[in-house]
């Protein structure tokens, strides 16, 4: 017998209603198969069919005793199913990890290229496009002055973004709409209520 303990990515999902959660599902079916689904809220039998037809790995609130610590609630990964839901995320198809343990800041002048995944335990600064099916991901904080065509993963205090093609955002385990990005340099940092998304050089007249 062999037993070994693993570090699991645990997305807490509440389903408040049925429709929502399947668009939410469809939407983001390629960054969900890579979770462990932890699902609360109203669960109906369809939403226990279509997890089962879909293949997801996923175990029932209700059925299951784990505490999820909520002392950085800004570092868990968690979506309330809603009308109002986001935006999905992208899967490299092929991995290529590059860990940095010895500097803070990780900068990256070249594109990212496509099945290339980027993950440091600092900072990253990313001065180049992120590819499509590419990966940046910091546990620090992280900015990206190019066009995000594949995944920008930021698990820091803040992070600047500028363009969001095809590619998806996710802070502190928020998935952000590409909508909320308009070509302008964006701040995002983390509040009571979420993601906070503000125009970098955003001026207050009073």
């Amino acid at each position: 017998m062999k037993a070994k303990q693993k570090n699991l990515r645990i997305f807490d999902i509440e389903v408040t209603d049925d429709e929502a959660f399947y668009a939410y599902m469809e939407k983001n079916k390629i960054l969900l198969k890579d979770f462990l689904l932890l699902i609360n809220g109203h669960i109906s039998d369809g939403v226990k069919k279509y997890l089962d037809s879909e293949g997801f790995c996923y175990i029932l609130g209700s059925d299951c005793h784990i505490k999820i610590p909520a002392k950085q609630p800004n570092r868990e990964n968690h979506a309330i199913i809603s009308p109002e839901s986001g935006a999905s995320e992208a899967q490299p198809k092929t991995k290529h990890t590059i860990v940095h343990e010895h500097i803070k800041t990780l900068v990256v002048n070249q594109p990212v290229r496509s099945g290339v995944e980027i993950s440091h335990a600092g900072d990253i600064t990313v001065f180049a496009r992120i590819n499509s099916a590419a990966k940046v991901s910091a546990e620090g904080n992280l900015e990206v002055y190019g066009v995000i065509d594949g995944l920008a993963q930021c698990d820091g205090d803040y992070m600047i973004a500028k363009d969001v093609g095809k590619g998806h955002i996710v802070f502190n385990g928020e998935i952000l709409d590409r909508d909320l990005f308009d070509g302008k340099l964006k701040k995002i940092t983390y509040g009571k209520e979420g993601a906070i998304v503000k125009d970098l050089f955003e001026t207050n007249y009073h």
